[in-house]
Parts: structure tokens; sequence; C-alpha cells
């Protein structure tokens, strides 16, 4: 049985796909494809993700999880301006996957359901 964590985990996963997919099959640029990543990365993870983490024994993942978004957030808004750093379509990238294998940490301290 999976616990509603690895629910909200897979969901986000399964939306990343859905990105992906759209972006290829409607030739987006990669500038597009990394906004709508890390839109819906923050959304998710401030939303559904962050607040089940809200036991003491999560406090240490679940901060750098924060800090995580923080600047996923911040490279997100970068994105909008006109200039913008040219490696923040890498760093979100890099972002995403801390953020999962984060993720996968939170999950092996889950307690077994």
């Amino acid at each position: 049985m999976s616990t509603q964590l690895q629910q909200e985990i897979d969901r986000w996963e399964a939306q990343l796909d859905d990105i992906a997919e759209t972006g290829e099959a409607d030739d987006w640029f990669l500038e597009e494809r990394r906004l709508a990543e890390a839109q819906q990365t923050v959304v998710t993870y401030r939303g559904r993700i962050l607040p089940l983490l809200g036991k003491p024994e999560d406090r240490f993942v679940a901060t750098e999880i924060e800090h995580l978004v923080d600047r996923l957030e911040d490279l997100r808004n970068d994105l909008f301006r006109t200039v913008h750093p040219v490696t923040s379509h890498q760093e979100i990238a890099e972002t995403v996957a801390a953020l999962r294998a984060l993720v996968q940490l939170a999950l092996r301290l889950e307690p077994a359901s």
C-alpha cells in the first residue's frame, strides 16, 4: 500500500511526464518546458508535498526541500525576465533532479504502512 506522500510524488512525476510529452508534441522551446516544470514543481511541493513532511523526523529533509523549492522559484522568476542567466535551464533541471533524490529519501524515512 502506498502512502499519501508516495501518491503525491507519483502524481508530480506524472505531471512532469505530461509536460515533457506536451512540449515534445507542440515543439516547445527548452525555456518553455523548464518554465512549466519549475512552475508545476513549485506549486506541487508548496501545496501538497511539503505539508506531508510535518513530522519532527522529517524536518531535516523538509528544510532541504524548502531550500531547493525556494531556489527553483528564483530560477523560474529568472526565466520571466527578457535577459536571464544562460544557465537557468540547466539549473532548473538540476534542482528538479535534486528534489527527486530528496523525496526518495523522505519516502525511505516514512514508516511502513
